[in-house]
């Protein structure tokens, strides 16, 4: 049953308006798609819109690693959701990069209510220079395919400073051949029936 069925849309709304109606009263913003000047006029920037919860947290519970010893970070964090779930899911240090300075703000009140250690880390992805902080990236579809080379490419340079196990989950994976190309090992991959979209999942060894 693919996500065009009635049914399958039907759940999809009736999870949409739930979640929305949730964060409404909370204060909080994390639903609406949200397509700004900078998406508009760069099509290297893709929209933002929200990785489903469950999902997000399915996604990170297949990762063989420990999250209280793993430093996770959102490529293009949009709103924040994957940053709450992070931490929820245990990770020692959590943190997301946007370069849209709307949606971090967004992102930055959402985490505050939540109370939440997060950093929401205003960088052009290309041109972040934190990689070896982390253990765990994860991507959205959120970049053209130029940018997500570029991305792919630093984070494998970032190995040279801290050697570790480096672990990529690559959701709506439309760049896939960023990571295939570069080094990665592809280690499986999931679907997700809902949004009827797969999950690439990678490893970058540690030497």
């Amino acid at each position: 049953m693919g996500n065009n069925s009635f049914f399958v849309k039907t759940k999809r709304w009736a999870k949409f308006l739930y979640q929305y109606i949730g964060e409404r009263l909370h204060g909080l913003d994390f639903s609406m798609v949200y397509l700004g000047e900078l998406q508009k006029n760069n099509d290297a920037f893709h929209y933002y819109s929200m990785t489903d919860v469950d999902d997000m947290k399915r996604m990170l519970k297949e990762l063989p690693i420990d999250p209280g010893q793993s430093a996770f970070l959102d490529l293009g964090c949009g709103k924040g959701m994957c940053l709450k779930c992070a931490v929820e899911c245990g990770f020692k240090k959590v943190a997301g990069v946007d370069l849209d300075p709307h949606l971090l703000e967004i992102a930055r009140n959402n985490m505050k209510k939540l109370h939440m250690d997060v950093d929401c880390i205003y960088s052009n992805a290309a041109e972040f220079e934190h990689y070896a902080d982390y253990d765990v990236f994860y991507l959205f579809n959120p970049f053209g395919k130029q940018i997500t080379e570029q991305v792919a490419r630093k984070i494998i340079e970032s190995q040279k400073e801290r050697n570790r196990d480096i672990w990529v989950v690559y959701y709506n994976a439309r760049c896939a051949e960023a990571f295939d190309s570069t080094g990665y090992l592809f280690q499986k991959e999931t679907h997700d029936q809902m949004r009827d979209l797969t999950t690439r999942y990678y490893l970058y060894p540690k030497k």
